[in-house]
């Protein structure tokens, strides 16, 4: 069921059967381009330790995928969380 806001549009969060729930198409994509650039960098890492790069540039591309993986992740359970309470809030 999706429950329509002040402004016209609709909440982020689309019910589903079951109590699942599922992400607007915005979050899907920030999600997919989050994922592609993680698994780019963790490419070019492994590409680096075969010695196929510029040195230091595979450790640089580690550091960062490992960053932006893991703050992607607790970025993304925070923002589920807060989208879930404030749908619960209204709801």
């Amino acid at each position: 069921m999706i429950a329509p806001t002040d402004d016209g549009g609709t909440n982020e969060i689309r019910a589903t059967t079951a109590g699942e729930t599922e992400l607007s198409t915005g979050a899907a994509v920030v999600v997919t381009v989050l994922a592609a650039l993680g698994a780019v960098a963790v490419l070019l890492a492994v590409l680096h330790w075969l010695g196929w790069t510029a040195p230091g540039i595979g450790w640089l591309l580690a550091k960062g995928a490992v960053k932006l993986c893991a703050g992607g992740a607790v970025g993304l359970i925070g923002a589920l969380a807060w989208l879930r309470q404030r749908h619960a809030s209204r709801g």
